[in-house]
């Protein structure tokens, strides 16, 4: 009897074959974005969905995700906090723990699952941390600047220089965090850039602090990949258990979308 993908289940098994299909090879370094949802009913759920990359990866691989903790920023960026309780969240906001503090929501449940795994380290930047497992992970995780935290010696910039690869597992276009790594060579997104404030531990003082960063923005993420596959770019696509999946050369895209941000971006 045939099921409808609402029926489907999946397991490590299956969605290991899915990421073949897709080209995905032992001992890649990959940057996973993923919807638990579009990828259906697995068994064993995100644990399985973990299972299924990493055995695919193998131990030779290397497997990085975004941890986002942007939870953390100053409260004035957080129309979500009244106006009158701002001084009290800003003065009682906690410091960013690698081990301890959550991901933020947007980022997905895989990577709050993943972030908790053995052998799983992460950066130590307070609101764009990024986490990894395998062979890579120490040397992508190690020592990303606070200013500038998604170009230059970032883990984003470690994973182009790996000739890694992005793998989009049902997860909206806007999630490519690799391409912000584009933005670092679009000169105009220096000018005036955008100044964040985080509290981090400072001589033994827990202390907010000013960091500077381009203007960051993933709103025009999915123009971007269209132009990008419509052009003739490398990618394969597949299924990964119901997900419509891409698996993208990092280098590539991000080669193409400097130049189409240098057109395009306002």
């Amino acid at each position: 009897m045939n099921m409808s993908d609402e029926e489907q289940f999946y397991s490590v098994r299956s969605l290991s074959g899915d990421l073949r299909k897709l080209g995905l090879e032992p001992g890649a370094t990959v940057i996973v974005h993923s919807s638990l949802k579009a990828i259906g009913r697995v068994v064993g759920g995100p644990v399985s969905v973990l299972l299924a990359i990493e055995q695919t990866l193998t131990e030779s691989g290397t497997l990085l995700m975004p941890t986002f903790s942007e939870h953390l920023c100053d409260p004035s960026e957080n129309k979500t906090y009244p106006e009158e309780a701002r001084e009290f969240v800003r003065d009682n906001m906690p410091l960013f723990y690698p081990d301890l503090t959550p991901v933020d929501k947007w980022n997905g449940f895989l990577t709050e699952v993943f972030r908790k795994q053995e052998n799983v380290v992460r950066s130590s930047h307070p609101h764009v941390s990024f986490a990894a497992w395998g062979k890579q992970a120490s040397y992508i995780t190690e020592d990303q600047p606070l200013n500038y935290a998604l170009g230059p010696d970032s883990p984003l910039d470690k994973l182009y220089k790996l000739e890694g690869q992005i793998l989009l597992l049902g997860a909206p276009k806007d999630s490519i965090t690799a391409l912000h790594l584009a933005e670092y060579s679009v000169e105009k997104l220096f000018d005036p850039g955008k100044k964040w404030l985080a509290k981090i531990l400072e001589d033994g003082e827990e202390r907010w602090v000013t960091y500077i960063d381009v203007d960051n923005n993933s709103d025009i993420f999915p123009a971007l990949l269209d132009d990008y596959i419509g052009d003739g770019g490398k990618y394969s696509t597949g299924r990964f258990g119901s997900a419509e999946s891409y698996l993208i050369p990092v280098g590539d895209l991000v080669d193409f979308g400097v130049e189409w941000l240098r057109k395009n971006r306002k």
